[in-house]
């Protein structure tokens, strides 16, 4: 491995999210601090480029029904539901929802030179005896926002071979979200975002994106637990997934051994 490099802005970030906390849902109510630089990762200015090609892309074909005489079926009401929702800032809903339910949180402010006005909102959630750190990233600029769950440890550097291989396997079926692991200091997160410009926010979908995340986070959570359980694990997929399978089996049933039961 190289030479671990100086700590980025989410690496500070996440010391924060995986320090020791009480099992409940926690955080700080200090001051709102601002971010000391914009942190924008590959896969979502891919999608950022993409939406911008489709809007040219829309823009330079005619609208063929502005010239048709035909009325709208839209009612006022529902025209200005929409654009009250369109106009309605991610990071208030998710604050909103936070403090209807007593949710303690911290906002990390954008820069001002942030062209997508990236907020971050971050908070410690206790689900099913485990304590993990849970960040929203919300992109006021494209209206993205992706809901991140965060192991409370590291992988350790013998052990990430093996952790790269079982991820790549784990995202080749996945149909909703991603498993990613930063190779400075092994740290493991589940991702799911959404493009709200398309699908909208409401409580019902920050509810479903929190329970989705919670419940990954959990599952990511005993597998990798298994891994570095393991003092020396394979490195080719059938003998790992084997490996794991049989930490698993071993919570759950008898297995045989030679000794005396």
């Amino acid at each position: 491995m190289s030479q671990r490099n100086k700590l980025s802005w989410w690496q500070k970030l996440k010391r924060l999210l995986t320090s020791p906390a009480p099992k409940s849902v926690v955080g700080n109510a200090g001051p709102t601090p601002n971010l000391s630089e914009s942190v924008i990762d590959a896969e979502l200015n891919r999608e950022i480029g993409h939406k911008q090609a489709c809007r040219k892309k829309t823009a330079d074909v005619p609208n063929e029904a502005s010239n048709s005489k035909h009325t709208s079926t839209s009612t006022p009401a529902q025209k200005t539901k929409s654009h009250n929702q369109d106009s309605t800032a991610i990071v208030d809903c998710l604050k909103t929802y936070f403090n209807d339910r007593n949710w303690n949180h911290t906002h990390y402010r954008p820069n001002n030179n942030d062209g997508q006005q990236s907020h971050h909102l971050s908070l410690r959630i206790c689900h099913k005896q485990l304590n993990c750190g849970y960040l929203f990233r919300a992109q006021e600029g494209n209206r993205l926002l992706a809901v991140y769950g965060i192991l409370p440890f590291l992988i350790p550097e013998s052990h990430q071979n093996a952790a790269i291989l079982l991820i790549t396997q784990i995202n080749y079926d996945m149909l909703i979200g991603n498993l990613e692991m930063d190779i400075n200091d092994g740290e493991i997160r589940y991702k799911h975002a959404i493009d709200v410009e398309a699908v909208g926010i409401n409580d019902d979908i920050i509810e479903h994106l929190i329970q989705s995340v919670l419940a990954m986070t959990t599952v990511t959570h005993e597998l990798f637990s298994d891994l570095i359980n393991n003092q020396n694990p394979a490195e080719d997929m059938p003998s790992l997934l084997a490996d794991l399978r049989q930490q698993a089996d071993s919570r759950t049933f008898f297995l045989p051994t030679q000794a005396f039961q």
